[in-house]
């Protein structure tokens, strides 16, 4: 398996089609929001789902967030970059038992102290070769699956997402690997697939319609891309409430992350922008995956020691 860095199509960080960039995944909650973050069960990784703050209360900013209680998902070499920063909050957030990081090789440094592995698929077919194989990295215990309009993914699978989701999730519990969903909004661009955005749709709409979170029946962790849509609040509000509406009828003790991003669509935004945006969607999610480059990683880095401050 050769050394590669994970690159991501548009729905991520909101950029153009086909441009590439790496992800960071923050799953927190700035200073200035109210979380009353109930304990989850210890040690054990995507098994429960801490309880939502109350709207109300996130809304007047009052009190701090204990970031051992949310859940991060990041990519392996951004956590590096991050540690390096400040090893400090890394630390501290480690210490939930709720962070990970994204791979797609064994080779590399190690990963640092408390951050759980993850090996990172864009396909059901891509997991269950792998398995075949024995090829799936040695003391990995957790598995993404990131299917999107590219060819990564095969047509079949783009074709019908929910099915080779959920078999996706199946394979992976049968074979002791706790399953990660991180289904790409674009999937419902894909021409003559089971479903597909209307002309009178949006993307976030079709997202709902079409189903999509119903895929989470059979996961521990569901994501909602939305990081394209973070500085239209009303639009990221409907977004992430509705799709984790969608996934907790599907699956009630799964948990439902949702993306943000320090430059959706390649411009940069402010520190308030993006409370503003965690503040949205806060209440009705376990956790956040923020995006970033590494000339963003400074400003990434004040926000988390900013949260860490309270």
């Amino acid at each position: 398996m050769t050394i590669r860095r994970e690159y991501h199509h548009e729905r991520r960080q909101g950029r153009p089609a086909r441009r590439l960039r790496r992800r960071i995944a923050l799953i927190c909650g700035p200073a200035c929001l109210a979380c009353a973050i109930a304990a989850t069960t210890g040690g054990q990784a995507a098994s429960a789902i801490p309880a939502r703050p109350d709207p109300a209360t996130v809304a007047r900013g009052q009190g701090a967030v204990n970031l051992t209680k949310l859940y991060w998902l990041f990519y392996k070499e951004d956590i590096e970059r991050i540690n390096k920063f400040d090893p400090g909050v890394v630390q501290v957030m480690a210490s939930g038992g709720h962070t990970y990081a994204l791979t797609r090789t064994k080779y590399g440094p190690r990963f640092p102290p408390g951050v759980i592995p993850v090996e990172n698929f864009f396909s059901a077919a891509s997991l269950a070769a792998a398995i075949r194989s024995r090829d799936v990295i040695p003391q990995v215990k957790v598995v993404a699956e990131d299917p999107e309009d590219w060819r990564s993914t095969p047509i079949d699978e783009r074709l019908t997402p929910i099915k080779y989701m959920k078999d996706f999730a199946s394979t992976a519990e049968g074979h002791g690997l706790l399953p990660i969903l991180v289904p790409a909004r674009d999937l419902l661009r894909v021409k003559k697939a089971a479903c597909t955005a209307t002309p009178a749709q949006t993307i976030s709409q079709a997202y709902v319609a079409c189903g999509l979170p119903a895929a989470a029946a059979k996961a521990r962790i569901f994501v909602i891309q939305a990081a394209a849509v973070e500085t239209n609040l009303p639009a990221l509000r409907q977004l992430v409430q509705q799709g984790a509406s969608e996934a907790r009828k599907a699956n009630p003790n799964v948990n439902v992350l949702a993306t943000l991003s320090a430059a959706p669509n390649g411009t940069a935004v402010s520190l308030q922008a993006l409370i503003s945006a965690a503040t949205t969607v806060l209440p009705y999610v376990n956790g956040f995956e923020l995006n970033s480059e590494p000339h963003n990683d400074h400003e990434l880095v004040s926000f988390l020691e900013a949260l860490r401050r309270g």
